[in-house]
């Protein structure tokens, strides 16, 4: 008897899981070991510059400081960069699905479910993990530790809990600046529920108590890097990316981001790849004033615009996600009172407002939601552990729902990881066709392309100026690559262009590339 207990023990599967999810992610990291994205590029550098000892550049408005921390271990072994960070991202993952499981324990769920939810985990975060380096997983991971605490019923119980969400809090602001902001309202929020469903007086001192812990130990440990930005960027800043996102992004004259439409840019900082490495000293256009009623409309624009792309990614991510929304939003006319709602509906729902409500002001990707989609996995499960107290629900019925329940999570998430498998082999490819012919630390330069050429530029380990204007003379554009010191000029295109100058060079391609073509600008014919 006590051998089945130990044998089927939760903590079993969760050993089960944790070993399938990582031995399945090792056999197929062959196929995303080259998969890179422009902000992979910039924790990697900036994790270099922190071996380096070039500190006076690791500051950054744009990018949190611990994926490039997390990442510094890894490059002092002399492991390859790219590999790292897909080790690492797998590790994360890893550390998701304990802390997931750990958090699934807020909710009342059945065995059954819960076990069903731990082996869903495997592809969902394995698509996670091999998908883009950036730090969305990792700030996953911090605050569904943070929201395991929040969420407690005797959350009051003791001041400890309140100081080690606000120790959270200021990690996961470390991860992406994002945080910052769904903290503070967040952690003031979820304190002022659990102040007016306290029962006495002394459970809401309690609270207060708390709330005022975790505000200062986050200020604390937070303000250290806030302090750090404020003082290279010259104002008060948590971070940079907000303000100039809305400006490339929803601003109603909105240009883009600069990359794209500047010309060529110089690398943010000596040791730096790219522009893009501090994307905040992008020059952008002047905000065009706009009188209240216009700031409205065109943010109900664009705020309907993203919420219905949340639909979408959402929906991508499992065809059950409305429905679980639907019912909780039942849930809430069944009871709708603070003080009574049970705590698994009211404090999920209000995570997920806030969290979205942040994202809804200026963009939507599938990444930034993921916190989102694994809480409506375990709503999910709770969904259904009400559904199956009806006795409709023979043992059969249920087993049936639990399959389809695990297979609109997995079938997404395998769908996912084949559609980008192999992404970015091709271009790691031909930066070993050209890596005898181009030299390290050269400058590029580019007509178009901007990301695959950035790619391109990081492989062959040289520096990216970006892509020249759009509509640029040829005259203005030979005084650009000469002012910039160009080495090497990407032409993408199958036709030859139309610039004389360039006659003068080398073509170093050979029209071998189709497609490409690459012009040597420090040595004539």
């Amino acid at each position: 008897m006590n051998r089945n207990i130990r044998k089927n023990h939760p903590k079993n599967y969760l050993v089960l899981v944790l070993l399938i999810y990582l031995v399945a992610g090792i056999s197929i990291l062959k196929y995303y070991r080259y998969l890179l994205n422009p902000d992979g590029i910039s924790y990697i550098s900036i994790a270099g510059k922190y071996l380096n000892g070039d500190f006076s550049n690791v500051v950054n408005g744009w990018w949190g400081p611990m994926l490039s921390w997390l990442l510094m271990p890894f490059l002092l072994l002399g492991v390859e960069p790219l590999l790292a960070a897909k080790i690492l991202n797998l590790i994360i993952g890893s550390l998701a699905i304990l802390i997931v499981w750990m958090f699934s324990h807020q909710f009342p769920l059945s065995s059954a479910i819960r076990k069903v939810i731990l082996f869903s985990l495997i592809p969902v975060v394995l698509s996670f993990s091999m998908s883009d380096i950036s730090p969305d997983l990792l700030l996953m991971c911090l605050l569904f530790a943070y929201l395991r605490i929040i969420f407690q019923p005797d959350y009051a119980a003791t001041i400890k809990k309140g100081a080690i969400c606000g120790v959270w809090g200021s990690f996961a602001y470390f991860a992406k600046s994002y945080a910052f902001p769904f903290f503070i309202s967040h952690f003031f929020i979820m304190n002022v529920l659990h102040y007016f469903r306290a029962e006495t007086k002394q459970t809401k001192k309690k609270v207060v108590c708390n709330f005022l812990a975790g505000a200062v130990v986050f200020a604390l440990i937070s303000g250290v890097w806030i302090g750090l930005l404020s003082n290279k960027y010259g104002e008060l800043t948590f971070g940079t990316v907000g303000k100039t996102t809305y400006r490339i992004k929803a601003a109603p004259d909105a240009p883009g981001a600069g990359v794209l439409w500047l010309g060529f840019l110089e690398p943010s900082n000596p040791t730096a790849i790219s522009a893009w490495e501090d994307a905040s000293r992008l020059k952008i256009p002047p905000y065009e004033y706009m009188d209240t009623w216009s700031f409205v409309k065109n943010q109900l624009r664009v705020t309907s615009r993203i919420i219905g792309k949340m639909a979408n990614i959402f929906m991508d991510f499992s065809p059950l996600s409305i429905a679980i929304g639907i019912a909780y939003v039942l849930f809430w006319l069944q009871r709708f009172n603070i003080k009574t709602m049970p705590a698994e509906v009211l404090f999920p729902t209000i995570t997920i407002a806030i969290f979205a409500g942040g994202y809804s002001l200026v963009r939507a990707n599938p990444r930034y939601l993921w916190l989102i989609c694994l809480m409506l996995m375990l709503m999910g499960g709770y969904v259904l552990a009400r559904l199956f107290e009806n006795n409709f629900f023979t043992k059969t019925r249920k087993a049936v729902i639990l399959i389809i329940f695990f297979l609109s999570f997995a079938i997404p998430a395998y769908q996912g990881l084949k559609s980008y498998a192999n992404r970015g082999k091709s271009v790691y490819n031909l930066s070993k066709v050209l890596e005898n012919a181009i030299a390290p630390h050269s400058n590029i330069a580019a007509n178009t392309n901007w990301p695959i050429s950035l790619y391109l530029t990081y492989h062959l380990d040289c520096k990216y100026y970006g892509v020249q204007e759009k509509n640029i003379t040829n005259t203005k554009l030979k005084r650009d690559l000469e002012k910039y010191g160009i080495d090497y000029y990407l032409f993408w295109g199958g036709a030859a262009p139309d610039l004389r100058f360039l006659s003068n060079y080398e073509e170093i391609t050979g029209g071998r590339i189709p497609g490409l073509r690459i012009y040597g600008l420090k040595g004539r014919r």
